[in-house]
């Protein structure tokens, strides 16, 4: 279960996981950038996320430790999503966990810019755009709140984030930017040496996003 909800949270609560058919995919005005996140509440750590041809490649590399009554848990893990598939990769288990990536066809038939994607998803996930900005690394953010807490966005790409899940506070703010450099296609290799779990979507989730976009199937 733990497996199924970080796919499903990589694919719900990540900025710039909407993906399109790579023939008119656009989830970002830009092609390609390394973004540095530090990790800080009862889960401190930090992850670097790197983007590739506007966002059809994403990839998350990290490593944390959560303390919850005085037990600890370090995980090393990461994500690749690649359009329809993401991977989520447990280094000190050595697998991997493939599953779908939830909202794939949903924005793959649309015909919206980036912008309108990412607005139209943030309010279908429940959050509501306050109006107020936040500047981040000299980005101004967009600042969106909602039962799962505050997502500051900057041109479809969250900043800041702020989550409560099961009682956990959590906070993940980016502290470098870089924005349309290269980026090696080893960071979007599923490694070869470990064993691969297919993973399916609870039962009518699919079925619930497709009401929430819209009917969209």
């Amino acid at each position: 279960m733990k497996k199924v909800a970080l796919i499903l949270l990589t694919g719900l609560l990540s900025i710039g996981v909407y993906a399109q058919k790579k023939s008119n995919y656009k989830v970002f005005p830009f092609k390609s950038g390394i973004i540095e996140y530090q990790k800080t509440g009862k889960t401190k750590g930090a992850y670097t996320k790197y983007i590739d041809d506007y966002g059809y490649k994403q990839a998350d590399y990290g490593e944390s430790v959560t303390k919850i009554f005085g037990h600890k848990t370090e995980e090393k893990e990461g994500t690749i999503l690649i359009g329809p598939e993401v991977f989520t990769i447990d280094y000190k288990e050595n697998t991997i966990s493939k599953g779908k990536n939830p909202v794939y066809e949903t924005y793959a038939n649309s015909k919206g810019n980036y912008d309108e994607l990412g607005r139209k998803s943030m309010k279908a996930l429940g959050f509501k755009d306050t109006g107020t900005t936040e500047t981040i690394l000299g980005k101004k953010c967009e600042i969106w709140q909602g039962s799962l807490g505050e997502i500051c966005v900057w041109k479809g790409l969250a900043l800041r984030t702020k989550t409560k899940i099961l009682g956990m506070k959590m906070e993940e703010v980016a502290t470098k930017i870089t924005i349309d450099t290269k980026i090696s296609a080893s960071k979007f290799e599923v490694p070869k040496d470990m064993e691969i779990q297919e993973v399916e979507m609870p039962e009518g989730f699919q079925e619930g996003l497709n009401s929430l976009f819209g009917g969209q199937k």
